[in-house]
């Protein structure tokens, strides 16, 4: 009965991410709800508590839908009171925090909500946790970029309970600097004490959970070494604490005389301590997780009540997604449960110490060496499904890194951090504990930075080939192969089926792609054909980050492309030529053009022409190469397959930002220039797009790339409704996505990621 109710209510939760609208959603739950009601009269209630769990979930959804409704449409002031939530670093230039909003004030309308901000004030004066502050923002609902791979940050702000994204343009504070949370205070004194210390961001992780301080090479490490897990307050760290706890609390039992009240000691100074490291943590999801599970194993240990794992995962796994049922949007979630889960399935297939091994002594070594490695390459296996769909990818040496690293950490560098925020109070201990567990992560941060660059993006097509291997490999490990031969055969069947299904979606042989990606105000298009790309500029950069590394990559390698044949750049400005020098460095390609004079280009000029893959590049502008080059001297390339498909021949005209004036001098240079696909100049500007050019060039499709919440009003209306007029299908990245064409004999065949692939019911709430 447990079995049944726990799988319902998880499922029934978990069946929200099915639905594209939440009113098809309640129509579906309540039909399961009467169907679960005549099916309880045959003593069933899987489909009744089903019922209840999507019930449950479509509540905690409708409340969030609410709540960001209340939001303006587009970017908006308001002015609102409410608490600082985030642990706040002024040593980060990243000024951005959570901020739980009381009161919003919109015109002469006062009302009490609840509504979760993320902010970020530029100029921000020194402002703490705990702080209630008056502030006068500038608020939009959460939206972000939709591509075939990367970030997603519309679902992240589900997961997280954000409804809103705003900056701040100016500040009251309403409470005094005391009231300022103990948390903040610690996590200030430690900042203090950690200053000079060089993991001072490893360590603040680990003792506060927060990875402010983190920058891009640092998370670039901990990925490609298998160690984020490890440097943060995870699960396993809870675990650790409770042990600590149950074995000091028997101990003291041990030394009291004999009484009723000392009974349950271990088990209360267990989830004491617990309690405390989660809160350090700000009770995360993972910590969460840990102390529902260490309290439920710790209380049947203590009334001497057997359960199996399995049995304890599914209910703390359901109270979780009771608890928070938008946390399924989440990756800590999935990570946390789906590492528990391998290790339990692990120790039922046998992966565990072996009967007659002594308890001490080098057998004993040996074995338990033996049983952690096995458990390491088991998660490495069975956790590829996550990390695939999360990250992309997977660390191969992350086993051997973990083998090191793990108990190293847990069982020194945590208990010196510990000591060491309990004894924030005296400066000179804990400065002398902090600089012990500085020094402990040294070896490992060393062997960590050795595996830089072994990260192993994963194609959608490796992901499939190794998904089956592992699906088959898992079967017979808990099904042997000669009693369960049919079944193997029929799942290897239908899997082999589901990837050729897949296969079916990639570019065929005799056709060529054009992907215009998501990269908000900004452009970059790539050209793929027989599993290799070209790219036509790279998107804008920040500091510690660019457009490249956060779309262009991981889209690439969803495709199991690696580098690239070639790299055209436009001009100079930020937002097209942003992220050169990471293609130049991640993507290695072949050879590179551009219409200014750039170590290592060769010119992107008029008269330049070549062939890729039988596609014509032919360069139409400018007539000469420039030191620097600005919008007028945008490289404009003409890609045509009449090589390929001669009979039935499709032409793609990429055009950067030239101006109107550029337009009136190459329409004289070609005048029988046509074009069936456009790139839209300069981002849909009143300086580009004049009526006599787009009369001349005849084309079907516009393509133009821009940002929802771009700082520029583009693209203009004026020009978006001149290509209409002219009957020219208009797509944009602000609205659709990223963009991709397949032509395929002259016919061209429009995918809108955010439209034409799979919908949730929040995309609504973000873009109406």
């Amino acid at each position: 009965m447990m079995y049944q109710m726990t799988a319902g209510l998880s499922l029934g939760i978990l069946s929200l991410h099915f639905w594209p609208s939440l009113p098809d959603y309640i129509c579906f739950i309540t039909a399961m709800i009467i169907g679960g009601a005549i099916y309880l009269c045959l003593r069933s209630v899987i489909i009744l508590t089903f019922a209840m769990g999507g019930l449950w979930a479509w509540l905690i959804a409708a409340d969030y839908s609410q709540t960001v409704n209340r939001l303006p449409l587009e970017r908006g002031n308001i002015i609102i009171t409410g608490e600082v939530r985030s642990l706040i670093n002024h040593n980060i230039l990243d000024k951005k925090f959570i901020f739980l909003t009381e009161t919003v004030s919109d015109r002469d309308l006062q009302r009490k909500e609840k509504i979760q901000l993320q902010l970020e004030w530029p100029n921000a004066p020194v402002f703490r946790q705990g702080q209630r502050w008056k502030f006068n923002i500038r608020v939009r609902r959460p939206n972000g970029r939709v591509n075939a791979a990367g970030f997603n940050a519309e679902r992240y702000a589900v997961g997280t309970g954000i409804h809103g994204i705003g900056t701040v343009l100016s500040g009251q504070l309403l409470s005094g600097v005391s009231e300022t949370s103990l948390r903040q205070t610690w996590f200030e004194q430690a900042i203090k004490q950690t200053e000079t210390l060089p993991y001072q961001a490893y360590l603040l992780a680990l003792s506060f959970g927060e990875r402010q301080g983190l920058d891009q090479q640092d998370w670039t490490i901990l990925r490609d070494s298998g160690l984020a897990h490890l440097m943060a307050i995870s699960g396993l760290h809870i675990g650790l604490v409770v042990a600590w706890g149950w074995w000091a609390g028997n101990r003291v039992r041990g030394a009291l005389p004999e009484r009723q009240g000392t009974y349950w000691l271990p088990l209360w100074l267990a989830l004491l301590l617990a309690l405390g490291y989660a809160w350090l943590a700000g009770f995360s999801i993972p910590t969460q997780r840990a102390l529902l599970m260490s309290a439920l194993c710790l209380l049947l240990i203590r009334l001497e009540v057997v359960w199996s794992g399995m049995r304890v995962w599914l209910l703390v796994f359901t109270v979780c997604l009771f608890l928070n049922p938008l946390a399924t949007y989440s990756a800590g979630l999935w990570l946390s449960f789906g590492a528990v889960l391998v290790l339990y399935l692990a120790n039922v297939g046998g992966i565990r110490r072996r009967k007659g091994i002594s308890v001490s002594g080098v057998a004993a070594w040996r074995e338990n060496c033996r049983v952690y490695m096995l458990l390491q390459l088991v998660l490495l296996g069975l956790m590829l499904p996550l990390q695939w769909v999360w990250f992309g990818g997977i660390s191969p040496v992350a086993p051997l890194v973990n083998l090191m690293a793990v108990p190293w950490v847990s069982l020194i560098t945590v208990p010196l951090v510990l000591l060491a925020v309990v004894t924030l109070a005296f400066p000179s201990i804990s400065g002398m504990f902090w600089q012990m567990a500085d020094g402990s992560l040294h070896p490992v941060m060393t062997v960590a930075t050795l595996t830089s660059g072994t990260w192993l993006p994963l194609s959608d097509g490796l992901f499939w080939c190794l998904l089956i291997l592992i699906v088959l490999l898992t079967m017979g490990w808990f099904l042997p192969w000669r009693q369960f031969a049919g079944l193997h055969l029929s799942v290897a069947i239908v899997l082999w089926g589901s990837y050729t299904g897949y296969k079916s979606y990639r570019v065929p042989p005799q056709d060529w792609q054009i992907d215009m990606l998501d990269v908000g105000h900004g452009l970059a298009v790539i050209i793929q054909r027989h599993g290799r790309a070209v790219l036509y500029d790279t998107g804008n950069h920040w500091p510690g980050g660019s457009m490249v590394l956060s779309v262009v990559e991981p889209v690439l390698h969803r495709w199991g492309i690696t580098g690239l044949d070639g790299f055209m750049l436009s001009h100079a400005d930020a937002d097209h030529a942003g992220g050169t020098a990471d293609v130049l460095e991640r993507l290695s390609p072949d050879w590179q053009r551009s219409s200014d004079r750039r170590e290592g280009f060769a010119p992107c000029v008029r008269g330049q022409a070549w062939r890729w893959l039988d596609l014509s590049f032919q360069v139409l502008w400018p007539p000469k190469r420039v030191g620097r080059a600005a919008n007028p001297h945008s490289c404009v390339i003409q890609v045509s397959d009449a090589r390929l498909n001669p009979e039935s021949q499709t032409s793609l005209l990429l055009t950067g930002d030239i101006d109107a004036i550029s337009e009136l001098l190459l329409a004289r240079l070609e005048p029988e220039l046509k074009a069936d696909i456009l790139l839209v100049p300069h981002h849909g500007s009143n300086t580009s797009s004049t009526q006599t050019w787009l009369q001349s060039l005849q084309a079907r499709y516009a393509l133009v790339s821009t940002g929802k919440y771009s700082p520029w009003p583009l693209p203009s209306v004026r020009i978006r409704e001149r290509y209409r007029s002219h009957g020219i299908t208009w797509l944009d990245t602000s609205e659709s996505g990223q963009i991709s064409l397949r032509i395929h004999k002259g016919e061209i065949t429009v995918t809108r990621y955010r439209q034409d692939h799979r919908t949730d019911w929040y995309q609504a709430l973000f873009r109406p």
